[in-house]
């Protein structure tokens, strides 16, 4: 299971874990490995949790190459440790995290002191402790009554109550719509002044003591004083303890590599002497992993063609196809009645996004980042595949900001133009900023029209791979002709008359053959042709779908607009030294908002471009990926050469 794990290539089956039922072979059985499992889930836990901590109170700087995340590379040795070093590291973990538990209670032990001092802050004057409550011959009453009073005004409420009553008072502090007093009088007058008081809205304190207010109040800031302290005291042994930080990162991905390990082996069936697995390996996949067990250990690989319906599913592309696979895979892998979308997708993708995008000195800033980050950081798979997916879009934008004659914008024609006296543009071969936006509309709709019969060609392609040959020809094959002749004929109203006819001719053979064959599966022969004229209707679908390609135009435009207005902001005070500071200033910061926002809108519209408009057409998708039985690490890989050869 380990060197299975190192290489990473098959994808055990687990639909006889899923089935109770199911019946095991003769003589296997399977072994309980859920406690073990679970053991090494929490002690991933555990280390996980000793990592949140010090990453907040004491951060690893990892400058820009934090921003991919790389693993580290450990030798065998140090990805599997032994026992001595796992017990350390999960002891340093424990003492993480129990430190940090420390902290939090001495922390919240300094809050409630703060609190219970400051409600007895009012009392600091009083020179009797608040659990006082009278002499021999006297009684005392300690706490707030209702309303702000000075002395005076308090005796004369007392006398307004009762006059008769002799009761002294005194007025230890005020506080909002409150006054914290002192009260005494003869025990033979208590009763009556207990019920003035009440009469006043009279309240005992909320802590009563025995020590003077300003005894206790001093005790209660010291022992926060010293929470903090020791608080602080162990927040400065985490610190320390952040050197070990690498030691539990390996803990981390080694306690989950082994959970993963005991999921995956109690999944397989077994006997006292052998173990049965089953899975998926991809074909290309096959010899190598019986040349690589076979060095290693007694085993007999029985291999057959999975079921379509059933198997998981890896993409197979060429590597300007390969970096869309992501693109796919965000929307639903290939079902089993589907082709690889995945070609076709990301050609479309890289030519819209850098129509949207339009600006070749932006599109120059993606190509160099990115290829700068595939040469200088070990990337993981994923984040590999969307850097190349962005180079080849950056590409794309270079080659359309040539065509559009934008390098950030018209920056070389107003800079020249203010700073040197002499205006230098780039040549254009389109240029929708100044008289060419209805070119740039019309170009829209065209490449909108080649992604929608690009969708309707793979639907073809799929109804003859899945067997339906009417389907092919009729659903997807008409509508291509019918589609095609009304393209033709538009060009024949606007360049070549010769065109209209053959486009109308083409468009009518087309809507006769929809009318004939859309209702084919009605018996009725008046149900039938009424269906195909119904059909006929869709017409106004992929009208609708040709309108959304203009947003091909309109965020091309809202790049180059964006650009011309910073452009303009940074150079209009001209060749003086304040126009030299506006152009240092406004031009990076206005070009880098205008490439944030639209290379966000240029991602995501373009993506919903593929989505809505190309996969309608063909694709149903709800295929399950591959998941190979592999490491599960976040901090740490197997730096071991030639554990998987290149395929």
């Amino acid at each position: 299971m380990k060197r299975l794990q190192e290489l990473s290539v098959i994808d055990i089956d687990t639909a006889a874990s899923d089935d109770e039922t199911a019946a095991l072979p003769e003589g296997y059985f399977k072994t309980d490995t859920v406690d073990r499992q679970n053991t090494y889930i929490r002690n991933a836990e555990v280390a996980e949790s000793a990592l949140k901590i010090l990453n907040t109170l004491c951060p690893e700087k990892k400058g820009l190459a934090g921003l991919f995340s790389q693993k580290r590379l450990l030798s065998p040795e140090e990805f599997y440790p032994d026992r001595k070093r796992t017990e350390k590291a999960l002891s340093v973990a424990f003492e993480v995290t129990e430190s940090e538990r420390k902290i939090t209670e001495l922390k919240a032990e300094a809050a409630r002191l703060d609190m219970t001092r400051e409600q007895m802050l009012p009392w600091a004057e009083l020179d009797v402790p608040l659990s006082f409550s009278g002499t021999v011959s006297t009684r005392a009453f300690i706490g707030t009554v209702s309303g702000v009073y000075d002395t005076e005004g308090l005796y004369a409420k007392i006398a307004e109550c009762d006059p008769e009553l002799a009761l002294y008072t005194e007025v230890v502090n005020t506080g909002k719509d409150i006054t914290y007093i002192f009260a005494c009088c003869r025990n033979s007058d208590a009763a009556r002044a207990e019920a003035v008081l009440r009469s006043l809205g009279f309240a005992r304190p909320f802590q009563i003591t025995s020590k003077l207010p300003r005894v206790k109040i001093a005790s209660k800031e010291k022992r926060a004083e010293d929470c903090l302290k020791k608080a602080s005291e162990y927040t400065e042994k985490i610190k320390k303890i952040a050197e070990n930080r690498r030691e539990i990162e390996a803990l981390a991905d080694y306690c989950r590599n082994r959970a993963e390990r005991y999921r995956a082996a109690g999944e397989i069936c077994e006997t006292g002497h052998t173990v049965l697995i089953k899975g998926y390996v991809a074909e290309r996949d096959l010899p190598f992993l019986q040349k690589t067990l076979d060095k290693q250990f007694t085993v007999v690989i029985e291999a057959e063609d999975a079921d379509e319906n059933l198997a998981p599913v890896i993409l197979k592309n060429n590597a300007f196809a390969r970096p869309a696979e992501t693109l796919v895979k965000m929307y639903s892998l290939p079902g089993p009645n589907d082709i690889d979308p995945t070609f076709v997708t990301g050609f479309f993708y890289y030519l819209f996004f850098g129509m949207m995008f339009s600006d070749a000195g932006y599109g120059l800033l993606m190509v160099i980042a990115t290829t700068l980050v595939l040469k200088k950081f070990r990337l993981s798979a994923s984040m590999r595949q969307n850097m190349r997916l962005f180079r080849y879009c950056g590409i794309s934008t270079v080659l359309w900001g040539l065509v559009f004659g934008s390098f950030f914008g018209d920056s070389i024609a107003v800079i020249s133009e203010n700073f040197f006296g002499h205006r230098v543009a780039l040549p254009a071969l389109i240029d929708p900023m100044n008289g060419d936006a209805v070119t740039l509309l019309i170009l829209s709709i065209a490449l909108g029209f080649a992604e929608v019969i690009a969708g309707l060609c793979a639907k073809f392609v799929t109804c003859l791979k899945n067997g339906d040959k009417k389907g092919a020809f009729f659903d997807a094959g008409l509508w291509i002709t019918c589609l095609s002749g009304i393209a033709v004929m538009a060009v024949g109203f606007v360049a070549l008359p010769v065109l209209k006819t053959v486009g109308i001719a083409v468009t009518l053979v087309s809507v006769a053959g929809l009318i004939l064959t859309q209702g084919r599966d009605k018996k009725n022969p008046v149900a039938r042709i009424f269906s195909g004229i119904v059909s006929l209707y869709d017409v106004t679908g992929y009208v609708s779908d040709l309108l959304s390609f203009s947003r091909l135009m309109a965020l091309g435009l809202t790049t180059s607009a964006m650009g011309a207005v910073f452009n303009m902001l940074s150079s209009m005070s001209g060749r003086s030294l304040g126009g030299i500071v506006m152009l240092v200033i406004i031009f990076p910061v206005g070009h880098a908002i205008n490439f944030g926002l639209n290379v966000l809108g240029a991602y995501v519209h373009t993506l919903r471009l593929q989505y809505v408009e190309l996969f309608s057409k063909f694709y149903e998708g709800g295929g399950r990926e591959f998941k190979a039985f592999s490491f599960k690490s976040k901090y740490t890989d197997l730096d071991a050469e030639n554990i998987k050869e290149e395929n």
